[in-house]
């Protein structure tokens, strides 16, 4: 089974949109059947935007065995989305009946679990659809939330239901999270290292064998405040033009990432060795203006890796996504009643983006 969890350190920066591109990806070239858990409290309508009005029977539940006295209940309903022909791809949606109950390591684990043991022969046998091949995650947490830092708590990855699955987790990048890591001031620098390093001992992921981690950033994980008219370099530049599409309502396609996206693939890179070339990316960036703003100049260099005596060829890991697209219009898609959302995404230039670049 292959399972996409989707994290970051800050809302509102394109996780909700990077679960919708995976399950539209993943409807288009599926084998198995597919389901979308929605763990986003932030968003707790994201789950219904899935199935508006194309529910398909009645909802079934599963309980998560937990330590307290009342399990939790995972709601799951079938649905599903057009594909190019008019012909529907059913899939289920699922969501937490108490979406505002925390998961740590262990109970996510448990959740895990239970949903490919418990879930899976219910969705083929009472849902009536393929074999469960593939599981999206939409989470508002950091990945130290529900993985944890010791060995000992990754049993149920290496040696129980899940210890031959492919785990894939997708972090959004923030300039915060990266200066707060580079910087070491808070005891969180070295929780997250941790926490990266036994993940990366005790997960794999069949996208990128080196690391379970796909480090994703794009326009809307890059402007935090409003650039300055008077600062220069490659990120005040491009932080402006961002800022000036998001405020205006435009769309704005920033070619820097394009150019990132046309590289040559090369292996996946580990948590340590990124944040080293981040490191690296950092010290040799524009220090005047402010520091935030040259956050895809930072990217950019530290995602331009020079090929092993190949001259001044370069390529881009293969788990490093820059995504280079900003539409408006998705800019509040879940306030829209869509039809079909996951259809409707298809038409956007994002998605062809987006779909190269995991293939």
């Amino acid at each position: 089974m292959e399972w996409h969890i989707i994290t970051g350190s800050k809302g509102g920066v394109g996780k909700t949109l990077l679960a919708l591109l995976l399950s539209a990806h993943s409807l288009e070239n599926r084998k198995g059947s597919l389901l979308v858990l929605d763990l986003n409290s932030m968003n707790a309508d994201f789950s219904r935007l899935l199935f508006y009005q194309k529910e398909e029977g009645e909802p079934l539940a599963i309980a998560i065995p937990t330590q307290e006295r009342n399990n939790e209940q995972i709601v799951l309903q079938k649905t599903f989305s057009l594909n190019h022909q008019g012909y529907p791809n059913y899939y289920v949606v699922g969501w937490p009946l108490n979406p505002f109950r925390m998961y740590d390591p262990s109970m996510f684990a448990k959740l895990l679990s239970t949903l490919k043991t418990s879930a899976a022969p219910i969705i083929e046998e009472k849902l009536g659809i393929p074999p469960l091949e593939t599981v999206i995650i939409d989470t508002n947490y950091h990945f130290c939330n529900i993985f944890s830092e010791q060995d000992i708590d990754y049993t149920e990855y290496t040696e129980g239901a899940l210890n031959r699955d492919s785990i894939t987790i997708w972090f959004m990048w923030v300039y915060r999270q990266l200066e707060n890591l580079i910087r070491l001031k808070y005891n969180d620098a070295t929780v997250i290292k941790l926490t990266a390093a036994a993940i990366e001992r005790n997960i794999k992921s069949h996208r990128s064998p080196k690391s379970p981690f796909m480090h994703v950033f794009g326009p809307a994980t890059l402007i935090s405040s409003k650039p300055q008219d008077g600062e220069h370099g490659i990120g005040s530049f491009i932080a402006r033009k961002i800022y000036q599409a998001i405020t205006q309502n435009k769309d704005v396609h920033i070619e820097e990432l394009g150019q990132l996206e046309d590289l040559s693939l090369g292996e996946g890179v580990s948590f340590r060795e990124w944040l080293r070339q981040l490191d690296i990316a950092h010290i040799a960036a524009e220090k005047d203006g402010d520091p935030r703003h040259h956050f895809l100049d930072i990217l950019i260099k530290a995602t331009r890796v020079p090929l092993k005596n190949e001259g001044d060829s370069i390529e881009r890991p293969m788990n490093v996504i820059p995504m280079s697209i900003y539409h408006n219009e998705l800019q509040y898609y879940t306030d829209g009643n869509y039809r079909d959302v996951i259809a409707e995404l298809r038409n956007f230039d994002i998605y062809d983006n987006f779909s190269k670049l995991i293939r």
